[in-house]
């Protein structure tokens, strides 16, 4: 908590202005993903109706065990990059399950835009925001490569789904080449002066060509020297760096077990090997063509489950996953904007008791 001086008067029909028609404006995303998402929702909702409260109650818990991992994560790297500006983990949990609100209110498009800006109000630089969120999502598919690869290799070896991996080891060797690829371009630009001096040239040239798109590579180019700038103070930091992988690693296990856990006990697998089956689906849903390029995970655990149950045996389990993971995590974000709103409302203003009052950090 710290102690602001309030803003001028004249000062406060502006800000509230601004505040309603954010709002506003969030209002309508939200009304626009209901209407985009109503038919999937539709499908959830019935299926939460016919699980257990005490299934349902795990996987919710699992969940948000999985967001606090995910909200360690940015805490780490916040205090990798501004060890000064006092971050807690805390502001990386409200940071993770915002951007879930943000991510389901602009169809999946916002939640990095949303990262950047929230950290920027925990007093980082925006470029030290953008680059932190970059190296966060190079941390999170090697996460999800090395959980893949492993429940690859186990498949391989289960005769049941042995058919499968030979059709679909293409599909798994393009997402380790794409991560692999993505994972080596940011190490390069990183951590390689001559790399980055070599993008900057491309660009300028392609600039110089593209006169229509130039702002455009301007901005590419900052990203550029951003990431050379501070990705080499944070990929420095190898401890950290291991911790990230790990704490993603363990969200994605205690995701992976959800479905694993209401499977489990259904089907001719133990809950370990449902794990490491929904680890090859995860990592499948990112590069396999599915109908409409909609419901790609949905798609790619019905192709594998199925190889161990029905069909509707196996879709139960994927959609009280999408409920714990997605919607329960976008509700409690929302929760936590609207509780912040409501405190700038009231003038965020906390009683100390000793006469004096103290203005909330957001």
């Amino acid at each position: 908590m710290r102690t602001i001086n309030p803003k001028p008067e004249k000062d406060k029909p502006q800000a509230s202005v601004r505040r309603t028609a954010v709002k506003g404006v969030l209002l309508l995303l939200l009304a626009i993903a209901l209407i985009f998402y109503r038919d999937t929702l539709s499908e959830i909702a019935k299926e939460v109706r016919s699980v257990t409260g005490q299934e349902l109650l795990c996987s919710i818990v699992l969940a948000f065990l999985g967001y606090w991992l995910e909200g360690m994560t940015i805490f780490t790297m916040m205090r990798a990059v501004a060890p000064e500006n006092g971050a807690r983990v805390r502001d990386g949990v409200f940071i993770a399950l915002v951007c879930e609100f943000y991510r389901l209110t602009t169809l999946g498009n916002g939640s990095g835009f949303a990262e950047i800006h929230y950290l920027h109000k925990k007093d980082m630089e925006t470029g030290s925001a953008t680059v932190l969120t970059m190296i966060q999502y190079v941390m999170k598919r090697t996460a999800v490569m090395l959980l893949g690869v492993v429940g690859f290799i186990y498949l391989s070896h289960k005769e049941a789904a042995r058919f499968l991996c030979r059709e679909y080891r293409t599909f798994m060797a393009a997402g380790c080449l794409i991560t692999i690829l993505i994972i080596s371009f940011f190490l390069c630009v990183a951590l390689s002066l001559k790399v980055t001096k070599g993008l900057l040239w491309i660009v300028d040239r392609l600039s110089s060509k593209i006169k229509s798109r130039e702002e455009n590579f301007e901005k590419w180019k900052e990203q550029i020297l951003l990431l050379n700038s501070c990705g080499k103070n944070i990929l420095g930091r190898k401890q950290k760096m291991v911790s990230v992988i790990l704490l993603q690693t363990g969200k994605l296990v205690l995701f992976y077990l959800i479905p694993s856990f209401l499977i489990g006990g259904k089907i001719d697998l133990t809950i370990r090997e449902c794990v490491l089956v929904m680890a090859v689906a995860f990592m499948l849903a990112g590069v396999i063509p599915t109908p409409s390029g909609a419901g790609a995970l949905e798609f790619v655990f019905l192709l594998f489950f199925t190889c161990f149950t029905d069909s509707i045996t196996a879709a139960s389990p994927i959609l009280i996953f999408r409920f714990a993971t997605w919607v329960c995590p976008a509700m409690a974000g929302g929760v936590l904007l609207l509780g912040q709103n409501i405190r700038r409302t009231c003038g965020g203003k906390l009683d100390t008791g000793d006469g004096g009052t103290h203005r909330w950090r957001d």
